[in-house]
């Protein structure tokens, strides 16, 4: 053999101990495992999404993958500024899930840590704000709903039901809540093709009183928008207008729920609030469920998840890990979200004083048209092995 052939065998003998050597590392500190940051957390074994039962983490990644599959395939790089009005959309979508995350934790610290000056200033923006609240504008709903902000970033929207917003009202039931309600907000109720699917002109989402009345900057936007509290009255009031209403019935309670990578579950056996809603203004109720939702914030692998969640009941506020690695590194939900939209179940007439038998009848109809709308989309939506539990 000539000396270049003998001295890249030389090599090849001295680089393959470093590569056994490199796999031994990886495989005893789980570095083989690292990742980009843009996927919540970079080392899996933190999280136990790489257990034996942890089917429904990997298919939110397969689908991840598949998102930048098709958004290729189209023609499109999978960054916020592969066009002007996805640009604009992802910053209006950044700024509102900024604002839901850090408003509350900022409210609490300007007052805290504050001078007497600050104080003042956020006390007379709150007394100011209950006077004068702001309106609702379609001019600026309109042109947010025109960016597309989910169909631009590779989500998607499925509508199995007749739904026809045209001729009366309806109460669209959004699951699971995830922290953000992404899917819905961003496929259906801030989407012009969402909303000409359903033929709807706008929909009311009603989201935690706090951020609708009194966390500052953040009321004052959602409101514009057409974001209430999710209050009976104000639900009451806007279907009594013959406003779409779209709320989420799991609420607080199933964000503590969000995360878990083994399986979906949804918060909904003892929330009945929602059917007594529809009969007593006879309202339909359209289910509409996400894929996607639960874990486009990451899975929380915090411990101690029972006492976190009996906590989260009893103070009615979320106690779970956030990623604050989303996509792209912005608070932006990361994955593929898919929303489908269910047919409409009719409650009849207005009933104003309705029994719990009637109540109980509802829900029951409800939970399993709900159940029956994601066995029969998953496949659709890319979650064929998805197993979902009402609790």
């Amino acid at each position: 053999p000539t000396r270049a052939t003998r001295r890249r065998g030389a090599e090849a003998q001295t680089r393959a101990p470093a590569r056994v050597s490199a796999r031994a590392a990886n495989a005893m500190f789980g570095l083989g495992q690292l990742r980009s940051p843009t996927w919540h957390v970079p080392i899996p074994f933190l999280t136990g999404e790489d257990r034996p039962d942890a089917a429904l983490w990997r298919e939110h990644l397969a689908n991840r993958h598949r998102m930048g599959r098709e958004l290729r395939a189209r023609g499109v790089r999978d960054v916020p500024w592969s066009s002007f009005d996805r640009a604009l959309g992802v910053a209006m979508t950044c700024f509102t899930f900024g604002l839901w995350i850090v408003s509350g934790a900022g409210t609490i610290a300007m007052f805290a840590l504050g001078g007497a000056w600050t104080r003042a200033i956020v006390a007379a923006y709150a007394i100011a704000s209950l006077f004068s609240a702001r309106r609702f504008s379609q001019r600026v709903y309109d042109y947010c709903a025109a960016l597309e902000v989910g169909e631009r970033n590779g989500w998607g929207l499925i509508v199995k039901g007749d739904v026809d917003c045209a001729r009366e009202a309806h109460i669209f039931c959004s699951h699971p809540h995830g922290l953000f309600c992404a899917g819905v907000s961003l496929n259906l109720i801030l989407s012009r093709r969402g909303l000409d699917a359903v033929r709807a002109r706008s929909i009311r989402l009603f989201v935690h009183s706090l951020l609708a009345s009194v966390f500052p900057v953040v009321k004052d936007w959602l409101r514009t928008l057409g974001f209430q509290p999710c209050t009976a009255a104000h639900m009451r009031r806007a279907l009594d207008a013959g406003l779409n209403a779209a709320i989420v019935p799991g609420g607080v309670k199933e964000v503590v729920w969000s995360g878990r990578v083994d399986r979906e579950r949804l918060y909904l056996k003892n929330v009945f609030g929602f059917c007594k809603l529809a009969l007593q203004t006879g309202a339909p109720l359209v289910p509409v469920y996400t894929f996607g939702e639960s874990l486009s914030i990451g899975p929380d692998w915090l411990p101690f998840f029972e006492s976190r969640r009996r906590l989260s009941y009893l103070l009615d506020a979320p106690i779970r890990y956030l990623s604050l690695t989303q996509r792209w590194l912005l608070p932006f939900p990361n994955g593929r979200l898919v929303t489908v939209v269910g047919a409409p179940l009719a409650v009849g007439e207005r009933t104003e004083n309705p029994t719990r038998r009637q109540v109980g009848e509802l829900h029951a109809r409800y939970c399993a048209a709900l159940l029956e709308l994601i066995e029969s989309t998953k496949e659709e939506a890319g979650y064929g092995s998805q197993v979902t539990e009402l609790v």
